[in-house]
């Protein structure tokens, strides 16, 4: 029997971060970036995904230098749907937004920044 089949899938919902060094302008620009990722259990999923991703440094137009980190997994997602058919339609992410009030669609859109 194959390992891979023992794994199950997760999606995972990252936080990268630009630095920069030399930096002329006042922007700060982070990335939301939602992986899917393979592994036994999710207790393996932030050795997997830190280690996938170590910070990158790179020369940048300013005669300085940006550097791409992780520096955070938001939330992970257990895929329940069987993804060895198909990827088509698959679920990849999923949040339940749970308010203590009455709020319509386009105020937690607004609330959350869904449309972003």
């Amino acid at each position: 029997m194959c390992g891979d089949l023992m794994k199950n899938f997760y999606s995972v919902k990252l936080l990268f971060e630009s630095v920069v060094s030399l930096n002329l302008s006042p922007e700060k620009i982070f990335e939301e970036r939602i992986i899917l990722v393979q592994a036994e259990n999710s207790d393996d999923i932030s050795n997997l995904v830190y280690s996938k991703f170590p910070p990158d440094t790179y020369s940048n137009s300013e005669g300085g230098f940006t550097t791409i980190q992780l520096v955070e997994i938001l939330d992970v997602f257990e895929l329940v749907d069987d993804i060895e058919e198909s990827l088509n339609f698959k679920e990849v992410y999923s949040r339940h937004l749970i308010f203590e009030q009455d709020v319509t669609a386009k105020e937690a859109i607004g609330l959350y920044s869904l449309d972003k």
